[in-house]
């Protein structure tokens, strides 16, 4: 089948929806010809698979299909890029299945007209933009979207995918009437495997420091929870004083910095922090190396990509309870999962800078289950829910399928 995706591209130091390229790659390997249109740039890590056209993507080989990613120049926050609309007719005219990634973007929308108009089927990951507390970030602006498209988009949908349970359970005050599965992100583990000699992230930013480092790393956004973070780690350098705060990640927006930086000068540990702005995949890396404790009290993640790569490079994980996979992470035995409470998680992260013991045991297990969330398949799981729905069949049973109204 031919498949053409709608995603926006990252914005500024923000870097994306970083799991799109890797869904529609993967689906591409079970035999499917992709297509993903792009506005703006592309995905750091996936500039491999950028080609100049619809159909040198088409003949771009991956796996049993073939793959490619086709950027259009967009403007603006939205990812304004008129020229899709036109550039892909025939492109859209010949395809099988549209899907649409994230709601609030103009490819998206463009996604869902030319689906519409050229009757084609099309699904949609939300990719955590329905998450309550997502809903409330510019509650304004996105009333007015939503009367004139977000809702129509919702509900002409021919599937959502959605990466865990409690990422679907968290729409159903708005009664979505399209049919839904559940389809996690998908992770590629084998980059984690191998990490550098311990001691260079510290050499960095810590002049060598060989205490305790509990580390962030993620966007720096206000849903991440991190003025929490703040207020627990100041408590953890009461009891332990050697203790270090690394926050690595792009602030999203650019401003949210500064927002960063009071709470850790208000908190009284500056001398203890540092924020490192953007990593690469090398410093990603040596920043796992070198911490003993990865710490995100996210207000929600539908995935946490980054929770992953921890557990996965053998970090023991102390996360907030409402990210779609605690309690998964918890019963693996990979971490703790936490109220969003300051004093709860400062006492989790004393307790494992104190037992090296038990940080190897989570560590070891979170290597176990990170190993399980593979890409090949997430591949596999959208493209039998594509296939379903192309060949009017019932949706995968395997995959937790809702249909409208709320029957399984």
């Amino acid at each position: 089948m031919k498949i053409v995706g709608f995603s926006e591209g990252p914005r500024g130091d923000s870097p994306g929806i970083v799991s799109v390229p890797t869904i529609l790659k993967s689906t591409a390997e079970h035999g499917h010809q992709v297509v993903l249109l792009m506005g703006g740039a592309v995905n750091a890590g996936n500039e491999s698979y950028v080609v100049p056209d619809a159909n040198v993507a088409l003949g771009r080989k991956q796996g049993e299909g073939t793959f490619g990613i086709v950027l259009v120049r967009a403007w603006t926050h939205w990812r304004f890029c008129p020229e899709i609309l036109w550039r892909f007719r025939k492109l859209l005219q010949s395809t099988d299945f549209v899907m649409v990634h994230s709601l609030y973007s103009f490819p998206v929308l463009a996604g869902y007209l030319m689906a519409r108009i050229y009757g084609k089927p099309y699904g949609i990951y939300p990719h955590g933009v329905l998450a309550p507390f997502q809903r409330q970030v510019s509650a304004q602006k996105k009333a007015l979207y939503n009367k004139l498209f977000v809702n129509q988009i919702l509900d002409h949908a021919s599937v959502i995918f959605f990466s865990a349970e409690g990422e679907r359970e968290e729409t159903r005050p708005l009664k979505l009437r399209a049919p839904s599965v559940i389809v996690p992100d998908g992770f590629d583990a084998s980059g984690f495997a191998a990490l550098p000699a311990r001691g260079r992230f510290r050499a960095r930013f810590f002049s060598g420091h060989t205490g305790p480092l509990v580390l962030f790393l993620a966007r720096l956004n206000a849903k991440k929870g991190l003025d929490l973070l703040v207020e627990a780690m100041a408590e953890v350098i009461r009891e332990r004083p050697d203790a270090r705060l690394a926050i690595v990640g792009p602030p999203d927006p650019a401003p949210f910095k500064k927002q960063v930086q009071q709470w850790v000068q208000d908190a009284g540990i500056e001398a203890q922090t540092v924020l490192t702005g953007n990593a690469d995949a090398e410093m990603r890396l040596e920043a796992f190396a070198d911490s003993d404790v990865y710490v995100l009290p996210s207000h929600n993640e539908n995935f946490g990509f980054s929770v992953f790569e921890a557990m996965a490079c053998g970090v023991p994980v102390v996360v907030s309870d409402t990210l779609n996979f605690a309690g998964e992470f918890a019963a693996s035995g990979a971490g703790v999962s936490l109220p969003r409470s300051a004093n709860e998680f400062s006492a989790a992260i004393v307790n494992l800078l104190d037992r090296p013991d038990l940080r190897r045991q989570m560590g070891a297990c979170g290597k176990q289950f990170a190993r399980q969330y593979s890409q090949e398949e997430t591949g596999a799981k959208v493209a039998a829910t594509i296939e379903s729905i192309v060949e009017r069949r019932t949706l995968p049973a395997n995959l937790a399928p809702m249909l409208a109204g709320g029957a399984r």
